[in-house]
């Protein structure tokens, strides 16, 4: 390897390379304390702004999925026989009854794969690249959905079944593709950012779970 190459060290190690450590006791000046890099060199944080952003970006990773697994009453409605003779009772389908455990199916599998592509493509595109196609498939397919919610779907039921199983799979293989790129991102920040972001996914599925 070319020795004028530059080595990085992760911000959250205490280990620095040595070529790296002893250019910087170079330049350290008396009165600078010694510590590992990241340590000397952290910007400060003002407000937390930059705790909170990564928090709301660990909400925003599980919000796609609970918004589709949350709105059971409506798919309950969407797919169900609005021809059961029985007008007392609630109108049923093989497809209302078992939504939930196809979007499961629809879910897993493309966050799988997304999860590799996301291996693949880190070296090829940059996370900014990524965090945006992501969120713009994510806007897009949630559009469409909030579109269909006026339309009467009572006469394609299989059709529309189709279409929310794929919508599930575009969105799940986006979020992970987005939460995939923003755990990127906070390992160039120190620890407490990686923090802020399973906190807010644990955050955001305790509330979920609770209501």
């Amino acid at each position: 390897m070319d020795g004028q190459q530059s080595l990085q060290a992760s911000v959250n190690s205490s280990y620095i390379p040595t070529t790296i450590s002893s250019m910087c006791d170079e330049e350290l000046s008396e009165g600078e304390p010694a510590g590992p890099l990241a340590a000397r060199h952290c910007p400060e944080d003002s407000y937390n702004l930059v705790y909170i952003i990564f928090f709301l970006m660990g909400i925003g990773s599980l919000l796609p999925w609970n918004v589709f697994i949350t709105a059971k009453q409506y798919w309950l409605y969407k797919l169900s026989n609005g021809s059961s003779p029985a007008a007392q009772e609630e109108p049923h389908s093989d497809l209302s009854d078992y939504f939930e455990s196809y979007i499961a199916i629809a879910s897993a599998i493309p966050s799988v794969l997304c999860l590799i592509l996301n291996y693949l493509l880190v070296n090829r595109f940059s996370s900014r690249v990524r965090i945006l196609f992501s969120l713009l498939v994510i806007l897009v397919v949630f559009v469409v959905t909030t579109a269909l919610v006026k339309v009467d779907m009572s006469g394609c039921r299989m059709q529309f079944f189709g279409g929310t199983l794929a919508s599930v799979a575009l969105v799940s293989g986006a979020s992970n593709i987005f939460s995939g790129s923003v755990f990127g991102i906070s390992g160039h920040f120190p620890m407490r950012i990686s923090q802020a972001i399973i906190s807010g996914t644990t955050t955001f599925s305790t509330k979920c779970s609770s209501s």
